[in-house]
């Protein structure tokens, strides 16, 4: 049997790219947008105006994706930083939409350093390309801490009203995040225990095997809580603790009862850190970024739990960290043992091998009477073939103007409402700040803090 959901079609649109000769366009956009082109008959639908500061050629820009792009991609050049060029922009666009049946939307994609977001956005704003049928498509960090965040959805709420911002999770695109509102919400075996009274304990983790890769200017003023725990984390664990949909093709619920659920999660007290918040920094760090001095953590794992009566005590582990052993995002979730059987464990495994597996206990055959552990799996990949990028995603519902895959400027205060204390604490000492080798498996990083 299966259940369609009425979505909405793609309409006719305008992706504008700033930034579209850049490492994030080259590594994410442009595969993705080749992909999506590929898959859809998109002829007449969209049209990809990739501005940058520089002349280039289409041939220099797209690489191996030219032979599927070539037809709806066009190259701009303009500076940033002049009015008038937004002006001229604005006319050129104007021009783009009258070779399209019906009126297109404009989405404007920011491919381009976090410093540079703002002043673009206030320039679209006073050049007057900030109309109803247009969208912003951002990529975090969304600020750095409470303060900052909210600084800039106040500067962007001057321009832009709040449902033509997209702002980007990529995490919340995946596949197997998109599925565990499915999962709880249309499989009752799970939605009628999936409460304090059946569930002891959550750990949501995402571990990386590389290191920053590199990228010293971005993760020096960033560190993991601020990378992964703020946005990648805490979406995740919004999604498993919120009130399952009835509807669970109702995409404008999902992004409000994720909020609920960010809203409940507790701060952590300053007298409770011990025990229940974590950091520490891979051996090499410093001479990798050349800062002997540097207190920037890579490894975070926190504590916390929520004032919701579905989840009292119950603790949600949130771990994260780089150079470890392996790359592994997954959600476990630990069923309470009873006197009659033992405990069971749910892992939904969001990369890699995106799927579900559970932990079920069986005897094992013959006289004796013995139980064995054996694993009931799930892989999507298996069963789908293909699965649809996480970029493909965000584009296509962002075409949609489908806003479940994106996190609302009430989320990202929730995010660091939840943060600011630890931030606050880290910012006077760095006493708790502990090592590890490159390599550690989590537990071996715990055990050394």
């Amino acid at each position: 049997m299966n259940i369609v959901s009425k979505e909405a079609s793609l309409s006719p649109t305008i992706l504008v790219v700033f930034g579209i000769s850049g490492d994030l366009s080259h590594r994410f956009l442009l595969p993705a947008l080749a992909q999506i082109c590929s898959a859809s008959n998109l002829t007449g639908k969209l049209s990809i105006l990739g501005v940058s500061r520089q002349n280039k050629n289409l041939e220099e820009v797209l690489g191996p994706h030219l032979q599927s792009l070539r037809t709806q991609t066009e190259l701009y050049k303009m500076n940033l930083s002049e009015a008038e060029d937004y002006r001229q922009l604005k006319e050129k666009l104007a021009g783009l939409g009258k070779d399209f049946p019906q009126p297109p939307q404009i989405i404007f994609y920011f491919a381009v350093p976090p410093a540079a977001v703002l002043p673009i956005i206030r320039h679209l704003g006073k050049a007057g390309l900030n109309g109803d049928h247009t969208k912003l498509l951002l990529e975090k960090p969304f600020g750095t801490d409470w303060n900052s965040a909210k600084e800039l959805i106040d500067q962007i709420d001057k321009h832009y009203s709040e449902d033509q911002v997209y702002r980007i999770d990529h995490y919340l695109a995946k596949q197997m995040a998109q599925n565990i509102t499915v999962f709880l919400g249309s499989n009752a075996i799970f939605r009628n225990v999936w409460n304090s009274g059946f569930i002891e304990e959550i750990e949501i983790v995402a571990a990386e095997a590389i290191g920053i890769e590199g990228r010293i200017g971005f993760y020096e003023g960033t560190g993991a809580l601020r990378d992964f725990m703020q946005s990648h984390l805490l979406q995740l664990a919004a999604l498993v603790l919120m009130e399952p949909c009835s509807d669970i093709f109702d995409f404008e619920e999902i992004p409000r009862r994720r909020l609920a659920a960010l809203e409940a999660l507790q701060p952590i007290p300053a007298d409770k850190f011990p025990g229940r918040v974590y950091r520490a920094q891979y051996e090499g760090y410093t001479k990798e970024v050349n800062n002997p001095a540097t207190t920037t953590e890579t490894f975070v794992s926190l504590t916390l739990e929520s004032s919701n009566f579905r989840w009292e005590g119950v603790p949600i582990h949130l771990v994260t960290g780089k150079n470890l052993d392996q790359k592994l995002t997954e959600i476990r979730v630990q069923f309470k043992k009873t006197s009659a059987s033992a405990s069971n464990l749910l892992i939904l495994r969001v990369q890699p091998r995106e799927g579900i597996e559970i932990d079920l206990w069986v005897k094992e055959p013959g006289y004796e009477r013995k139980l064995q552990k054996l694993k009931l799996s799930f892989a999507y990949e298996q069963h789908f073939g293909r699965l649809p990028d996480a970029y493909e995603m965000v584009i296509v519902d962002s075409m949609r103007s489908n806003h479940s895959l994106f996190a609302s400027s009430a989320e990202v205060l929730a995010s660091w409402r939840i943060l600011q204390p630890v931030l606050d604490s880290w910012s006077m000492s760095s006493d708790d700040l502990k090592f590890y080798k490159p390599g550690s498996t989590i537990d071996q990083v715990m055990g050394s803090v």
